[in-house]
């Protein structure tokens, strides 16, 4: 029974990407306008995909409400066709998402790419993918025809869609293509990180940074045994689930990585500042031990007369003072000594 229900894994992947990429793209910003003090291309893109990012997990919220992620038969029949609707304006937004997000990474890795081999890798890789995905887009909004049969259909309204085999087959080639453009934005910046003018601990650095972009292929990559579960049409907002969550992971993984590779500057601010008040701290330490003695011990006090004060100090911290007068400064033997509170 508990597998029948699978909307609360659902739900915590929205969550958890929703929080993790709204700070990374808030530090970024941050990172972008305060510290470096240039807003460019890639950042508006980066912010264009969290709000195209937002609405998709909104809306599979509220197609999680009306069902999506139960087998039918959990399904109330008047619900059935909402959460239908709700998956189907997913599909699009989830489109955009990624061409906004390709869009943004493509841009940062265009603008550091100095030869012109890597210049034109990066554009042809980036143009195939937003070729294929307004494609994608297409396929995906208009597979019915009105386009509301899509979910009136379990209300018994008329119309048709295209094969479901159409959308598949459509998805594999999407799913393949944005894996081969993954790893080429993650391939590539290593070759351009290492014609870079910097020492070599920051172009390991940097370059696994900018690697890290292949992660999101992952997802794509364990997503694909299960698009063939968009051919279940009578189970089809559970059989589809896995799809949906791979799909946010996805774009979730994708979007986060690239706003934490630019945050550099604000690493090594942060570090410096540590190092900065670390160091003040010593010294602070050091300036107050040398006037507050704490331990138990004597301090010696010459006075004009040729007599010596030892101020002793107990482990209670309490002092009393010593005068030697007269006899020797090493043995004072044959001296006179007063104990003083």
């Amino acid at each position: 029974m508990a597998r029948d229900d699978r909307s609360g894994e659902f739900i915590g992947v929205l969550g958890f990407f929703m929080c993790i990429c709204i700070l990374l793209v808030m530090l970024r910003c941050y990172c972008k306008l305060v510290l470096v003090k240039n807003f460019s291309a890639d950042d508006y893109f980066s912010v264009l995909t969290l709000v195209s990012f937002l609405v998709f997990c909104t809306l599979a919220r509220l197609g999680i409400s009306n069902g999506t992620g139960k087998r039918r038969y959990l399904i109330p029949d008047e619900n059935y066709p909402v959460g239908m609707k709700w998956w189907w304006a997913c599909e699009p937004t989830y489109v955009v998402t990624n061409i906004f997000l390709k869009s943004s990474i493509g841009i940062f890795l265009l603008r550091i790419a100095q030869k012109r081999i890597h210049r034109i890798i990066l554009w042809t890789s980036l143009l195939a993918i937003q070729v294929y995905s307004v494609y994608f887009f297409f396929i995906f909004t208009f597979q019915c025809w009105p386009v509301s049969f899509f979910w009136e259909q379990f209300r018994g309204g008329k119309g048709h869609c295209i094969p479901s085999k159409v959308i598949v087959n459509s998805f594999y080639g999407y799913s393949a293509l944005s894996c081969i453009t993954d790893w080429t934005f993650s391939i590539v910046p290593i070759f351009i990180v290492h014609g870079l003018q910097m020492n070599k601990r920051n172009k390991v650095t940097v370059g696994v940074v900018l690697a890290c972009c292949a992660i999101g292929s992952s997802a794509t990559i364990v997503r694909l045994p299960f698009i063939n579960g968009l051919n279940d049409i009578p189970d089809f907002l559970y059989s589809t689930i896995d799809v949906a969550i791979w799909s946010t992971c996805e774009t979730g993984i994708g979007l986060a990585t690239s706003a934490a590779a630019t945050l550099r500057p604000l690493l090594r601010q942060v570090l410096n500042d540590t190092s900065t008040h670390d160091s003040a701290s010593r010294k602070r330490s050091r300036a107050w031990t040398s006037g507050h003695p704490s331990r138990a011990g004597y301090q010696e006090h010459p006075s004009q007369h040729g007599d010596h004060d030892i101020q002793l100090t107990s482990h209670s911290s309490k002092q009393y003072n010593v005068q030697v007068t007269g006899g020797d400064r090493i043995s004072p033997s044959s001296s006179t000594i007063r104990l003083k509170d």
